[in-house]
């Protein structure tokens, strides 16, 4: 992944909920693929249980941690599913994380799913979590929606649009279910206080490698300093390739 890739995917990141882990002391990263935030939880003093639902990325999770340099902050590294964490005891971690996929890819049981991250937490902790954005990503992969409205159909990128799920057949066999925010609220209520949400990848999602390749130091800070206050705004929750949420549990 070039520079600016790197870049680009973690500009949209709740920063001061992300900071707010900084106290805890046992985190369980859920669906922790292969440890970038892993390693930003150890880089904030946290002791990580890392949990994924492909053996591949568990594995590809601790060589990336210990090449990193963080592998004493991992307490434990297995094969999880994140709607049944039934061998976890209530309140067994100070706080949750499961950002990137996890919630989009279980689909119709995100509510179960949910409901087990929060279970997990210690009462009145935090699950930070985020799912993928539907219409952010039509956005940001335009040229991908309308190579599939050729192949596929107007009735295939009308599915998309009014539902946000994403089929095997025509989604390199992969299946997902993207949100909108008002679906990701409502899926939040009931289990617990939202106290931060934002959009991910907002203003640099879908710009050319070239352009952000080409930024001085000073002009990255800078545009990432934007991309983190426009990705608050409620008129752009919808809008960026994620949302992201950070959820207090209830006391």
């Amino acid at each position: 992944m070039s520079a600016a890739a790197q870049r680009g995917s973690a500009s949209g990141c709740i920063d001061a909920s992300c900071r707010s882990t900084s106290d805890v002391d046992v985190v369980l990263d859920a669906g922790a693929g292969r440890g970038r935030f892993t390693v930003e939880l150890a880089r904030l003093g946290a002791k990580v249980h890392v949990g994924d639902i492909s053996p591949t990325e568990v594995e590809l999770n601790r060589r990336h941690v210990t090449e990193a340099g963080h592998a004493a902050a991992v307490v434990a590294s297995e094969v999880l599913d994140v709607c049944d964490l039934s061998r976890f005891d209530t309140g067994q971690f100070d706080g949750v994380v499961c950002f990137g996929g996890p919630l989009s890819y279980v689909r119709s049981r995100a509510d179960l799913a949910m409901g087990e991250l929060v279970r997990v937490s210690k009462p009145g902790g935090y699950v930070l979590l985020s799912v993928m954005s539907t219409l952010g990503a039509m956005r940001a992969f335009l040229p991908s929606v309308i190579d599939e409205d050729r192949r596929f159909g107007a009735e295939h990128t009308e599915g998309i649009f009014t539902t946000g799920d994403l089929e095997r057949a025509t989604n390199g066999g992969h299946e997902m279910h993207m949100f909108r925010w008002s679906e990701l609220a409502a899926l939040c209520e009931g289990h617990g206080e939202i106290v931060s949400v934002s959009a991910a990848n907002y203003l640099t999602a879908g710009q050319p490698l070239d352009l952000l390749n080409g930024l001085s130091p000073t002009e990255w800070e800078r545009l990432v300093s934007l991309e983190l206050r426009l990705c608050r705004e409620p008129g752009v929750l919808d809008a960026g390739t994620h949302i992201v949420v950070a959820l207090r549990t209830p006391a």
